[in-house]
């Protein structure tokens, strides 16, 4: 499939004159202005992490603001100062949770200048709050537990059945504590070891039991809520392969149709009221057969540009909601669009291959006519440049790692090979 955006023609005589504001420029930022830059949108992309791969991106003018966590009143009279130049306002677009939040709590202030849909403050970015809206929906979700000090992990650890995973609350917040979606729980002890170190840094966890199975079991429903209530566009994908491979992020997903977790993911969205763009992310459960939910991610996603070849382009369709432009409901797609994050994908297929998952034959085969990247585009060379600068320290320090292990195998075989 072509790199250019498979928008029909009658996208044509839509007005363009609002701005677009991309809200975090990772890879998921980047699909985002990718998707809009290529209709002939006006794109900024705004980060506070100079490395983001998306400020590379010819589709956007980079913007650099302080920390949102940090210092959220300087982002908001930095956006503001840019927001009272344009001739119209703005259009805000939601690629991180971090300034998804921000929005959020300032949104009678950003609105002066900007238009978006976002979450409440208190709202759906808690896990907490998703799975207690789940379980009052009638969604399915694994056995959880949430507990808040000590003792309530000391009445309950003998009970469960191991292992089980403890995640928090707020994803974006833990993940810089600890550089991960959360820890797999063995025993007992290591539960209370666990948490006695996650309490001192005042993150809320939960404690839920693991839904075996591998990556393939995870269906992805991407849905876009209009300002009026309805559905104006869908999408369904899955994932091939994920890394960290266990608890990770898609590396290599391909776009399927899902009726079941379609219908499951409607009903969560009418039980909630919810407006705007969202993820919500299912696995099968093969003890009992059900898909129970994962998580629901307020924002855009990682894997935002292969919707857009599938032919559901996202992001060019918020922007002609919040303009008030017609929109034509999309909710169909074409099957078997892959999209890839070869980096991550490497690492994905290392874990598996180890653990005898799959093999080189299979990896290769897979990586045969990919539709869409998360950072090459042969219009947009900029990103993939600036990701490979950003990994050949860690390429090289891979490298050295394997060929010291293969001379120690060597060594131990007696300068055999295999």
């Amino acid at each position: 499939m072509s790199e250019m955006s498979t928008t029909s023609a009658r996208t044509k005589s839509i007005r363009r004159k609002a701005v677009a504001f991309v809200l975090t420029m990772n890879e998921t930022g980047l699909g985002v202005a990718r998707s809009l830059g290529r209709e002939r949108i006006r794109v900024v992309g705004v980060d506070y992490v100079l490395e983001s791969v998306g400020l590379r991106s010819r589709y956007c003018k980079p913007m650099l603001v302080p920390d949102p966590q940090e210092e959220p009143e300087r982002v908001l009279k930095v956006l503001l100062t840019e927001g009272r130049k344009l001739d119209e306002r703005g259009i805000l677009y939601l690629a991180g949770d971090a300034f998804g939040l921000f929005v959020s709590r300032y949104r009678k202030e950003l609105s002066e200048c900007f238009r978006f849909i976002a979450p409440s403050p208190e709202g759906i970015f808690s896990k907490r709050l998703q799975y207690d809206e789940a379980l009052r929906i009638g969604i399915p979700i694994a056995s959880t537990f949430y507990p808040s000090t000590i003792d309530d992990v000391k009445r309950i650890k003998d009970s469960l059945k191991y292992p089980v995973f403890m995640k928090p609350y707020y994803s974006y917040l833990w993940l810089n504590k600890f550089g991960n979606k959360g820890f797999v729980i063995e025993t007992p002890r290591q539960l209370m070891d666990r948490f006695n170190e996650v309490l001192p840094t005042g993150l809320q966890v939960m404690i839920q039991s693991i839904i075996p199975g591998q990556s393939m079991n995870i269906i992805s429903v991407r849905v876009y809520i209009g300002t009026r209530g309805e559905i104006l566009a869908l999408f369904v994908a899955q994932k091939t392969r994920q890394h960290p491979t266990d608890f990770g992020t898609g590396t290599f997903t391909k776009s399927v149709h899902n009726e079941e977790v379609t219908r499951l993911s409607l009903d969560f969205l009418r039980g909630l009221g919810y407006r705007g763009i969202c993820d919500i992310e299912f696995k099968k459960d093969p003890r009992d057969g059900q898909y129970k939910l994962i998580e629901l991610n307020p924002r855009f996603w990682t894997q935002t540009i292969q919707a857009t070849h599938a032919g559901v382009n996202f992001p060019l369709i918020q922007y002609m909601d919040l303009t008030g432009e017609p929109v034509r409901p999309i909710t169909d797609f074409k099957d078997g669009v892959t999209w890839l994050d070869s980096w991550h994908d490497l690492l994905a297929f290392q874990d598996n291959w180890k653990k005898g998952r799959t093999s080189v034959t299979e990896f290769l085969k897979s990586w045969s006519g990919i539709d869409c990247h998360a950072h090459l585009a042969l219009d947009d060379l900029g990103p993939v440049l600036a990701m490979l600068a950003k990994r050949r320290r860690e390429l090289i320090i891979r490298l050295r790692r394997y060929l010291s292990e293969s001379e120690s195998w060597k060594a131990a075989s007696g300068g055999k090979t295999a």
